[in-house]
Formats: C-alpha cells, sequence, structure tokens
C-alpha cells in the first residue's frame, strides 16, 4: 500500500461531532479494531466476573471499546486545547485504528510551545491512567468495576508512555525536536534527529511485536496491527527527514521575490485594453482599490475576433477572495502565513502599495 493511499486510508471516515467548531472525524478503521475489542474481551468479561451473563459480557466489552475511543479523542483534545490557547487554528481531529492525530494550520512559533503542545496528549493519557488506578484502589478486586478500573489504566498508562519515546512522529520525539530547536536555534536540526530517532522507534516496534508474539503474547491480530503502528512511524520519521533537508528551501522563501508582477488597469477597461497594458504581468482591475484579476484561462478561450471589445468585468475573480500578505515576509513566517490562509493567491503589498500576487503553487513549486 502506498503512503498516499494509507493517508487515505486514515483519513476516511465520518464527522462524529464538531468541538469548538473543530471537526472530529472518526474512521471507518476504528469500526474494525472496535469489532476486534468486542469479540475479543467479551469472553475474558465472562471469565473474570462470576455470574456475568453473555449479553451482559457483551455490553461491557462495548462500553470498553467507547471508553478506549473516548480516551484517545480526549488525548487529542489535550493537543487540540494547548494549540488553540497558543493562537494556533486547530483544523481537524483524526481518531482510526492507529490512535489518532490533531492536524493544526500551523508549525508553532517557538519551540517551547511546540513542546507544550507535544506533551499536552500524554499528560491527559497519564491523568485518565491515574484516574484508573484510583479505580482499582476503590473497588474489589475481580468484580465488573475493577476489570474496567484496570483497562482504563493500562491503556491509558501505555498510551502515555509510547507516545513519550523520543522519536518523531511521535509526542515525545516532537518534545524532542523542540529541545533541539531550542539549543541549536534550528527547528530543522530537531527535525533531522527526531526523525532518525523515530525511525530507531519504529524498527524497535516492529522487533518487541514480533518478540512478544513469538513469547504469545500477541495474538496474529495484534501483531499486524503493531506492523501498521510501526508503518506509520517509519513514514512520520522519514516525512520529518524530509522536511529538515527542505530548512534551506524555506529560509530562503522571501513573498516579495515570489510575487508575480502586476498591472492595475480600471475595472471598465476591454480584455484587448488590458493585455496590451499588462504585457505579461498579472492583471488587477481596480475601482479605487483592486475589485479582481484576471482569470487567464477565461481570456485565452475568449475568440481573438472579440478580444478588443470584451468587457474586462466578466472575467475577473473577485479580488475579496485574495488576502493581502506583506512584501516583508520571509521564511517559516510565509510559510505559516499562508497555512492560516489556505488562499490560492495572495495580494502582496509593501506599505500599503500593491507590489504583486503571490500564488501558493509557486511556494510550492520553490521548496521542490
Amino acid at each position: 500500500m502506498s503512503t498516499t493511499n494509507v493517508r487515505a486510508f486514515r483519513s476516511s471516515g465520518f464527522t462524529l461531532l464538531r468541538f469548538r467548531g473543530i471537526p472530529v472525524t472518526l474512521g471507518y478503521t476504528w469500526l474494525l479494531l472496535a469489532a476486534v475489542v468486542v469479540v475479543v474481551y467479551a469472553p475474558i468479561v465472562q471469565r473474570s466476573v462470576p455470574g456475568i451473563s453473555a449479553a451482559a459480557s457483551l455490553a461491557v466489552s462495548v462500553l470498553f471499546a467507547v471508553t478506549l475511543l473516548l480516551s484517545v479523542f480526549l488525548h487529542e483534545l489535550g493537543h487540540a486545547l494547548v494549540s488553540l490557547r497558543a493562537g494556533i487554528g486547530v483544523r481537524r481531529i483524526n481518531l482510526d485504528a492507529l490512535g489518532g492525530f490533531t492536524e493544526m494550520d500551523r508549525e508553532a512559533p517557538r519551540p517551547g510551545t511546540a513542546a507544550a503542545i507535544a506533551l499536552a496528549g500524554p499528560a491527559v493519557s497519564a491523568a485518565l491512567g491515574g484516574l484508573g488506578v484510583l479505580g482499582l484502589l476503590v473497588t474489589d478486586p475481580g468484580s465488573l468495576p475493577w476489570q474496567l478500573s484496570f483497562q482504563i489504566c493500562v491503556a491509558n498508562l501505555l498510551v502515555a508512555v509510547y507516545n513519550l519515546l523520543p522519536g518523531l512522529p511521535l509526542d515525545g520525539g516532537k518534545a524532542l525536536q523542540a529541545g533541539i530547536w531550542a539549543a541549536t536555534g534550528d527547528r530543522w536540526t530537531g527535525y533531522r534527529f527526531a526523525g532518525w530517532a523515530g525511525r530507531v522507534v519504529a524498527v524497535a516496534t516492529v522487533a518487541g511485536g514480533l518478540w512478544l508474539f513469538a513469547a504469545d503474547w500477541f495474538s496474529p491480530f495484534g501483531l499486524v496491527l503493531l506492523v501498521f503502528v510501526a508503518f506509520e512511524l517509519w513514514r512520520g520519521a522519514t516525512a520529518a527527514i524530509r522536511a529538515a533537508r527542505m530548512g534551506p528551501r524555506v529560509k530562503a522563501l522571501d513573498a516579495a521575490a515570489l510575487a508575480r508582477p502586476v498591472v492595475q488597469v480600471p475595472a471598465g477597461a476591454t480584455l484587448g485594453e488590458a493585455l496590451r497594458t499588462a504585457a505579461g504581468r498579472e492583471v488587477v482591475a481596480v475601482s479605487d482599490v483592486p475589485v479582481g484579476v484576471l482569470d487567464r484561462p477565461a481570456a485565452e478561450a475568449v475568440p481573438a475576433d472579440q478580444v478588443d471589445a470584451m468587457p474586462l468585468a466578466g472575467l475577473l475573480r473577485s479580488a475579496r477572495q485574495i488576502p493581502a500578505l506583506q512584501g516583508a515576509l520571509r521564511g517559516q513566517d510565509l510559510v505559516d502565513a499562508i497555512g492560516r490562509s489556505g488562499a490560492e493567491r495572495y495580494f502582496v503589498v509593501d506599505e500599503g502599495r500593491l507590489t504583486g500576487l503571490l500564488y501558493t503553487a509557486d511556494v510550492v513549486k520553490a521548496l521542490r
């Protein structure tokens, strides 16, 4: 399965709810995991809790699967809330069979902020594990409440500990990257070291899974799931290493240099007048303020004998949909500004004067 297909596989699902406007997506893969949890856990409940019926043990297993989902959601919510508090938008939270991930609209501007966002998730999982421990202390060993407390305790503490391993894309790896960034002043050095550490963690995960399987501690399904987790780790670690290599190109980004030159023409002009004035530059129609940008494909579709008479107004893309960027933006600041907006093009302004039109595609091209 290719990396693109795996990403699509993990991202496929439906919106379960919205929290503060953030869509929380439940992946279809989680439904498969939940079914396996119910099938495997129901017999364990029936053996462990004297006198419980088959129907009741099945209900408890379903409750446990939902509890696991809630635990993962709260873990990701920890990341999201700290991110929002730092002024970084969150696009969505995805929950699936391999855990979850929180998609933010830009990178943290400082290493301390990056570390705080990364460690928030494990902190939530550790707190939930602590609640499970408390449940063990106040319930009778072997009872149904004790069984549920034990599972909550183990599941959340394992998630907290594993996520703190120092390798990207795990939370511990993000904290490591932030620490190296703080020490060296270069976020890309942090990506490189934490990315290679993530590859080590991925290989160790597979090795540990094989050892547990050989020792009859793991089922074939558990081993397959762990291999998928390791594959995701390797993919994320590789992406971090690639990002580190991209660092010099990001630093070299310059909004003013990447912007395409523009010419401003009256909104009442014809297409012919605009093209002659533009001489290959981007056309911005103005009426005191910019009202639109010439849609080049639409202009090229106009028959040659109609160009001189064709009103420019019908071939414009509204300027209201085009945000403005300062021409002084450079490097990561430029990337973050584009990430926050998500637009296809931007007016580049210098001291309030329109100087160019920047396309997101041109920025992406400069990074390749």
